[in-house]
């Protein structure tokens, strides 16, 4: 089976873009997509970052407006943990210092982060594979309600 995937790597980190599915108890499967963020280190925790659809593709608008005019944009997804609320934030974000510039893709739960940074070209072909997934992934199963 064929799976549509992106993974972006730096020289320590990375961050694996894929097509996913949301499984509720009495509801059909729904589509999504997810950003699963690594650290290149054996035995590193990885941070999974589930989005809607439309999420998706606004998230490839952030990082298209982040690359133009620089700058930084954030997501923010809050939920019910057994241990309370979690927020989870993602990133994007364009930097310039001691004359090199580039840009990330950042994620952040708690006190653990994980950073992602790549060249222009690399982050503005993720966004266009999360533009592509936003509507691939537009989807709900009814055969299996």
């Amino acid at each position: 089976m064929k799976k549509p995937q992106f993974v972006l790597y730096s020289k320590n980190t990375g961050v694996e873009i894929s097509s996913s599915e949301k499984r509720s108890d009495g509801r059909p499967p729904e589509g999504r997509v997810v950003l699963r963020f690594f650290k290149l280190e054996e035995g590193a925790a990885a941070i999974r970052f589930m989005v809607e659809p439309w999420e998706c593709f606004d998230l490839a608008r952030k990082i298209g407006r982040v690359c133009d005019a620089g700058g930084r944009e954030k997501l923010t997804h809050r939920f019910e943990g057994s241990d309370g609320e979690v927020v989870t934030t993602l990133t994007v974000e364009k930097w310039e210092r001691n004359g090199k510039s580039g840009c990330a893709l950042a994620v952040q739960r708690d006190k653990d982060a994980i950073n992602v940074p790549a060249d222009e070209g690399r982050i503005l072909y993720a966004a266009e594979f999360l533009r592509f997934l936003s509507t691939a992934q537009s989807w709900v199963d009814l055969a299996e309600k």
